[in-house]
């Protein structure tokens, strides 16, 4: 090594070198030469010695120059492993693994061991009786990058029912009143098994809305469609129904046959033979609702035989008419009513107001006065007060839409007490018939009220009008609008279809929803008591969800047709790790202190516990002559007495147990194979299963059909790097096993696996002053950050203050573009200077190219949140490059567009801008 000369004299040489090294470097220079230098000063020191100068041979040829030449290698080697164990010295130049690790130990520190990974596993259970699955059941995953199947074990006991193993929720709905025009109907499935119907395609239905009394709003309906959803049934008919606006439900018959009053066919005009001059005579074809028919003539023509007013002759004779079914009666002819807009809100005021007898009667004169029809049909002075009370009441139910008018309705549903066959004569028409008896007569008061005394009147209805209809079933199907979207729904509860027997098991239940893309969530559910009705029934009962959905679900992917997101009911955890053969470690010597045994097989599993500290936990239980010993995390400070043992790992990642030495912790007592252990391996399980691999059970499990992973398996790293540990060393040691300052929360989380930066800042969240914490995630791990938060927040319990909640943010990359033009040394090869040029900026995406861009000016350790850069920088980083003789930044900006994938997003249209400045947010890091 020599100064620069402007003269051709020879350069004078500065060896040794000397050792200089300003604060905060990433790196010592602890080399006094290299083989160049050693050489050349050799060669000097043997060019001023008068003996030797006339000795001018160079070459290694010589004996006495190669005896140099080895002098200049053993001291470049020498001083090249001085300077890599200077390094090593220092925590903040170490790059060593092993180094970190011993020279953090020194302070308290330990490297965080290998974590196994968790997982949540659903079972899908066969037949129909529960299956209990044991403790410990091994599970084998292929998760992605993981070379060979991950062995897990379930971490408690659990019943899996078959119902549960495979369903489907639905959104929340509700069944509205009719609109103006309706086409399609539903109704619980219930009645008609209730009713013993079924309803088919091309069947009648009569469809009215109110079956105690008569009706204007009827209508014989086609079936086009039946569609069993759920516990209703859906109906869908031929046409549309327009009058039940606004109603909430009506009522149906299923007709079957249909016949007409006897004589309504008869002519309509009879010749009188009594008289001389023959005549035609006009046939009346009405009939009395309230008294026997007899005439319809004159007093000569006759109806044969007389009808009572409960009696319905039909115009063919029937031989199965049953008693006690309903018929419908169609073309009753309406009085002339008067409509009064009033009388409604008048009978409401009135009962309302007062249950006295005399505001009641008041209100009877109002409408005897307004109807005449009242006037002989309700001799009211002799109604019970209880019985005004009921008329009144029938009175609101029948008059539906707010006005009282039309007297009689056009529609009526009877009872039949029994039927006859015989002959009927109606006029000249005469002819076997059937007759049929009602329980009450046609009248539209009839089923309303029943006064004590009746007065006869003279109401007659026209029989040519007349339609009755058989029906169907033992009852009146109630039918209602479909359902319908709910939409004040707040995605706080969801519908399970099943009995109360099934829904009950699902009360804080653990339940995982799956998209077909893969999306999952987990939450727990509750059930409501008022879903309890009904036991035996299978219907949609209401369950609340502890967790609303989140961003990645919402109420549209469980619609009540085609559902797209399934459920699993049978939720087991698990977490990583083999349970191993029982290992015999040793023999136990009273007169040894620290005995220590090293575990035949690893790697030891370990699995994040916040409560502990450090929050690593070891799968392991050492049994000395039989009894368990307790693992601690360090020997200082303990009893003489104490059966205690620590765990810890070598360089080579095998793990060692230790025990006491009589003062701190127990000796091991004598014995032959006595000191025995059980444990379990395999760590750094993360991410999604496989793509064309299921997951295989380890063992054998009566009725078991598949098991699924729904999401992915999370927590699981390998020992923690030098570089993490570097970082994070300082920090843990400073805090000493507590969470109180900011750093105590960074120290925490960067220890957290899966977390590969984070910073944490005071703010206010929601006027709440809060911690909060953004971190980053390591490279497709980005789905584990919710287990992130979960930890954090448990380590804040376990170990910290929790005067203030936590905030955990997740923290992206912002990527960059630019255009560098560079000129490069001739002597250098352009391929070896444009890949060092990526490792000095940092390009991320190059790892596969040999790449390693982690310590350049974009490497994510290099970088902090909302940290800007600069084009001057970026140009200085570059022209630092060996081969680089200068650097210009022609273009620099961020790209374009939203997705964390550099190859997705977009470079700006050309000219591409140039910069001087990129800036990122508090929740970015410049990549």
């Amino acid at each position: 090594m020599s100064m620069d000369c402007r003269n051709d004299c020879l350069e004078p040489l500065i060896f040794p070198k000397k050792i200089e090294n300003r604060p905060g470097l990433s790196r010592i220079d602890y080399r006094i030469g290299t083989y160049s230098d050693f050489r050349e000063a050799l060669l000097r020191k043997l060019n001023t010695d008068p003996v030797l100068a006339p000795w001018t041979h160079r070459k290694a040829d010589d004996p006495g120059i190669a005896l140099l030449e080895g002098a200049s290698i053993l001291g470049d080697i020498l001083t090249f492993y001085q300077e890599l164990y200077a390094n090593e010295a220092y925590l903040r130049t170490a790059q060593w693994r092993e180094s970190v690790a011993d020279l953090a130990r020194l302070v308290g520190y330990r490297l965080s061991p290998g974590l196994g990974g968790k997982a949540t596993f659903a079972f899908e259970v066969k037949r129909d009786k529960p299956v209990v699955i044991p403790r410990g059941f091994p599970i084998k995953v292929q998760v992605e990058g993981a070379e060979r199947p991950v062995d897990f074990e379930t971490t408690e006991e659990a019943i899996a029912c078959p119902y549960l193993s495979k369903f489907n929720l639905y959104r929340p709905t509700t069944i509205q009143n009719f609109p103006t025009k309706m086409s399609v109907f539903s109704m619980e499935t219930s009645e008609l098994e209730q009713a013993e119907i079924e309803i088919n395609k091309d069947d009648r239905l009569l469809l009215l809305d109110t079956t105690i009394g008569p009706t204007d709003n009827s209508q014989i309906a086609v079936v086009k469609e039946v569609e069993e959803q759920f516990e209703r049934t859906v109906i869908k008919i031929e046409g549309v129904w327009n009058k039940g606006e606004g109603l909430k439900k009506i009522k149906a018959f299923k007709l079957g046959r249909s016949f007409r009053h006897f004589g309504h066919n008869a002519p309509p005009q009879v010749v009188d033979k009594s008289d001389p001059t023959a005549k035609l005579i006009d046939i009346k074809f009405n009939r009395k609702l309230h008294d026997k028919t007899e005439k319809a003539l004159t007093e000569k023509w006759s109806i044969q035989p007389s009808i009572e007013s409960t009696e319905i002759p039909l115009d063919s004779e029937i031989d199965d008419f049953v008693a006690g079914s309903k018929v419908v009666i169609q073309g009753l002819k309406s009085s002339n009513g008067v409509e009064y807009d009033n009388v409604r809100n008048l009978i409401i005021s009135l009962f309302k107001a007062t249950n006295n007898i005399w505001n009641l009667l008041l209100l009877m004169l109002f409408l005897q006065y307004h109807f005449p029809y009242f006037n002989y049909v309700i001799d009211f002075w002799n109604w019970t007060d209880e019985e005004i009370k009921k008329a009144l009441k029938a009175i609101l139910s029948w008059n539906t839409k707010n006005k009282l008018k039309n007297v009689f309705g056009g529609t009526i549903v009877r009872d039949v007490k029994g039927a006859r066959s015989g002959s009927m004569t109606w006029g000249a028409l005469t002819g076997s018939s059937t007759i049929i008896e009602l329980t009450e007569d046609m009248d539209d008061w009839g089923i309303i009220v029943r006064p004590k005394k009746r007065i006869s009147d003279t109401l007659e209805t026209d029989i040519r009008n007349l339609s009755i209809h058989e029906t169907i079933g033992k009852r009146a199907l109630t039918l209602t609008n479909t359902r319908q979207i709910d939409s004040s729904a707040d995605g706080k509860s969801l519908y399970f279809y099943g009995d109360a027997g099934t829904y009950t098991q699902l009360d804080k239940r653990h339940l995982a929803f799956v998209k077909k893309d893969g999306t999952s969530m987990q939450t727990f559910v509750e059930t409501e008591d008022a879903s309890l009705s009904d036991p035996d029934r299978t219907k949609l009962r209401s369950l609340t969800l502890k967790t609303p959905l989140e961003d990645s679900f919402t109420l549209d992917d469980f619609p009540l047709e085609k559902p797209k997101v399934t459920v699993y009911g049978n939720l087991v955890a698990a977490d990583q790790g083999k349970t191993e053969k029982e290992a015999v470690l040793g023999n136990g010597d009273s007169r040894r202190t620290f005995q220590t045994f090293k575990l035949p097989k690893a790697p030891l599993t370990y699995h994040d516990s916040p409560g502990e500290t450090p929050p690593e936990v070891p799968e392991l239980q050492i049994y000395v002559n039989d009894c368990l010993w307790k693992r601690v995390p360090s020997l200082f400070g303990r009893g003489s007495r104490e059966e205690i043992y620590i765990v810890r790992e070598d360089a080579k990642g095998e793990s060692w147990v230790q025990f006491g030495d009589g003062k701190t912790g127990a000796r091991l007592p004598s014995g032959i194979r006595n000191v025995v252990a059980k444990y379990r391996t395999g760590t750094g399980a993360y991410g999604a299963l496989k793509e064309e691999t299921t997951v295989q059970p380890g063992g054998k499990l009566n009725r078991l059909n598949k098991i699924q992973l729904p999401g992915i398996v999370t927590g699981g790293s390998e020992p923690e790097t030098g570089d993490n540990a570097r970082e994070a060393a300082p920090g843990k040691i400073q805090s000493l096993g507590r969470i109180v300052s900011l750093k105590d929360f960074e120290s925490e989380a960067l220890a957290i696996s899966g977390v590969s930066k984070v910073t944490a800042s005071w703010d206010l969240v929601d006027n709440v002053p809060s911690v909060v914490l953004t971190v980053m995630m390591e490279t497709g791990r980005d789905q584990e950050f919710g287990e992130v938060q979960k930890t954090l927040t448990r380590y804040n319990r376990c170990r910290g203050t929790q005067r203030f909640p936590i905030d955990v943010r997740k923290g992206e990359h912002k990527y960059v573009y630019m255009d560098v033009v560079f000129g490069m040394d001739s002597t250098f090869r352009e391929g070896p200077v444009k890949k060092a040029i990526k490792e000095a900026l940092g390009a991320s995406g190059e790892e596969g190219n040999g790449i390693d861009g982690s310590r350049g000016l974009f490497g994510l350790h290099q970088r902090m949140f909302g940290q800007n850069e600069y084009a001057t920088r970026i140009a200085g980083a570059i022209q630092n490059v060996k081969g680089v003789v200068w650097a210009e930044i022609k273009a620099l900006g961020s790209l374009l567009g939203s997705s964390d994938k550099p190859s997705e997003l977009d470079l700006p249209p050309e000219p591409k801008p140039l910069n001087p400045v990129v800036s990122c947010g508090n929740l970015h890091i410049l990549s």
